[in-house]
């Protein structure tokens, strides 16, 4: 650790904020840590929002990261409201929309990521919605009750979720998705295929090699979804999962390099040293996929944040883990593990009830990833079996 390291400013107040900031005090951080988040609400778990928040009555209290006592318990300034628009790097300091200027020693951008928006004729009507954020999720929550049919827009994990959520509520539910199979760029064809059935079996529809031309409304609010072939989708709560974009503008107006993300090393540090990159607006090396690349995950954000702070502090990085990720759909645990880009070879295990799956990736002899469903006990045991690239 830097002898002249006296206050560190975090930039977001999400999942890999918040853990950098308890990170840096165990590994022995005594100086000031500073965590700035932008919306005004205590730091929250985002991955519920849409799973167990949609599917409860009444909209829940958001499930908190930390308790309430645990940031002056452990000597964090936590300061929400504060977004935070320009980074002066020659003065070492941040400055946030309300003109509060916070300098720092060493800074963490955690910014994360926001939703990809959809650009198309309609698509600025009332009851498009879309979910990243508590104020998001409460918005949607409310438009479930009321509506009566749903297109999902995109079939990514997000979509999926939101789409279990609102069959369940007994809503005619739609997904539109470009590609030929769902959740196509986190999992294998074995695995969609599982869950592709199983949901269409409960009622779910699926329009896939679609693409929306347009969205077609009354008095301000969508009423149909018209596609490229001309099909119309019936649609009075239209919900847009198609992606995420990571939030890299201040790195970029401050001159760091970024590319789909803020590039930093396997340090986490950016182009400028004095500036780390956690979460989903990092691009870091990662030796599972055998390259760059910015994964939006908890589990991302949360090595990260202990990788950040282990450099800070100059204590040893923690040993690269697979990556995970994970998603519940409708009775279905789907559980990832691995680098999914470069595999030749796909084994399934299939289990009696049609349900429970297991596939291993392979590239050559070499296994990549892992993928179950409702097999949570296998994860400990296959996230042993797979290494890094060579």
């Amino acid at each position: 650790m830097q002898d002249n390291l006296d206050k560190i400013v975090i930039v977001g107040a999400g999942t890999a904020g918040v853990n950098a900031a308890s990170a840096l005090r165990q590994q022995g951080f005594e100086g000031q840590v500073v965590i700035l988040g932008a919306e005004s609400v205590a730091p929250y778990q985002r991955p519920p929002l849409s799973k167990a928040f949609l599917a409860k009555d009444k909209p829940p209290a958001a499930t908190l990261l930390k308790p309430g006592a645990f940031f002056p318990t452990n000597g964090i300034t936590l300061e929400m409201g504060q977004g935070v628009v320009a980074i002066d790097r020659t003065a070492k300091a941040v400055l946030t929309k309300a003109g509060v200027h916070y300098p720092y020693d060493e800074l963490i951008l955690a910014t994360g990521s926001s939703a990809r928006r959809l650009r198309c004729p309609g698509a600025g009507l009332s009851n498009v919605c879309y979910l990243r954020n508590l104020s998001d999720a409460t918005r949607l929550h409310k438009s479930l009750r009321s509506a009566k049919s749903v297109a999902i827009l995109g079939g990514g994990v997000i979509g999926l979720e939101v789409a279990s959520a609102a069959v369940a509520l007994d809503k005619q539910v739609t997904v539109i998705e470009s590609a030929g199979r769902v959740m196509a760029r986190v999992a294998t064809p074995s695995a969609t295929n599982v869950i592709t059935r199983q949901l269409k079996a409960a009622g779910i529809r699926f329009a896939l090699n679609a693409r929306l031309a347009r969205i077609d409304g009354v008095d301000g609010q969508a009423r149909t979804c018209i596609l490229e072939s001309g099909e119309a989708v019936a649609a009075d709560l239209v919900v847009v999962g198609i992606g995420a974009l990571p939030n890299q503008g201040l790195a970029v107006h401050a001159g760091l390099l970024c590319d789909n993300g803020i590039i930093v090393d396997e340090a986490m540090r950016s182009s400028d040293p004095d500036i780390y990159a956690i979460g989903d607006c990092a691009a870091a090396e990662n030796s599972y996929y055998g390259g760059r690349i910015r994964i939006e995950t908890i589990h991302n954000a949360m090595v990260q944040a202990q990788i950040a702070a282990s450099s800070i502090c100059g204590v040893r990085i923690p040993d690269a883990a697979p990556p995970r990720f994970w998603s519940d759909l409708l009775g279905m645990k789907l559980q990832g593990l691995g680098g999914l880009t470069r595999y030749d070879k796909l084994v399934a295990f299939n289990g009696k009830n049609g349900v429970e799956t297991e596939v291993h990736a392979f590239a050559g002899d070499r296994l990549v990833a892992t993928e179950t469903i409702n097999l949570s006990k296998r994860q400990s045991e296959l996230s042993k079996l797979i290494h890094p690239a060579e």
